[in-house]
């Protein structure tokens, strides 16, 4: 059985908060913003059929879910965004429940509200 990606490494967040000391309260707050508009993004183009725009979502949020070290919500969002350039609306509503399922995990772990 493969072993379940961590929700958030920690020896990158002691990184950030090493590397941005006072800023990492803004640094979290823009990841907060950030994360809730791709979740909007994410539920809009789902509900639309725009795998285009899912992907392209799904994409950004990957980048900023690695940035952040959410390990586990990164590799959700890869799979969002594979399901966007597969236009397969079945793997997309499961992917964007796998990455909602990730978020509300790692929210309280930066201390960010999880709701949208």
């Amino acid at each position: 059985m493969a072993d379940l990606p961590i929700d958030i490494d920690p020896s990158v967040q002691d990184a950030l908060r090493e590397l941005m000391q006072e800023d990492y309260a803004l640094l979290i707050d823009t990841f907060s913003r950030d994360a809730h508009k791709r979740l909007a993004q994410l539920r809009l183009c789902l509900s639309g059929s725009d795998w285009e725009g899912f992907r392209q979502a799904a994409h950004s949020f990957k980048g900023s879910c690695g940035n952040m070290g959410a390990i586990a919500l990164q590799e959700a969002c890869e799979k969002a965004e594979l399901a966007g350039l597969e236009a397969d609306a079945f793997k997309a509503q499961r992917s964007y429940q796998d990455v909602q399922r990730c978020f509300q995990r790692v929210a309280p772990l930066l201390g960010i509200p999880a709701s949208i």
